[in-house]
């Protein structure tokens, strides 16, 4: 296992602004991503149909950086994907303790 210190980056944005998040991210030194699909839910503004809620549709983006790239990275995020574009991305980050598997962190030791 690498015990380098790593950061675990994730971005929420709107369906089908992953791309955007990753050039992004990309522009920063981020190697890459791994996209899930998610729903949004507790707004208070959620529509409905037949008394059913309708969630709005998001992507997650999960993005393992080491720690010194972290800001950057989610500098970039925020200026080209922020809240105040289209993608409507907020990010976050946590501590990652150990990775293993990760070919391109490990070939860096």
């Amino acid at each position: 296992m690498n015990q380098k210190e790593m950061e675990l980056i994730v971005v929420i944005c709107e369906k089908g602004h992953t791309d955007d998040v990753m050039d992004a991210a990309r522009s920063a030194g981020a190697g890459g991503g791994t996209v899930i699909h998610a729903k949004g839910t507790g707004s208070k503004y959620t529509d409905k149909f037949f008394g059913v809620s309708i969630a709005d549709e998001k992507e997650m983006i999960y993005i393992v950086s080491p720690a010194e790239k972290k800001k950057e990275i989610m500098t970039a995020i925020m200026e080209q994907a922020g809240p105040t574009t289209k993608s409507h991305a907020i990010t976050f980050s946590l501590p990652v303790s150990d990775t293993a598997g990760l070919r391109i962190f490990e070939a860096e030791k």
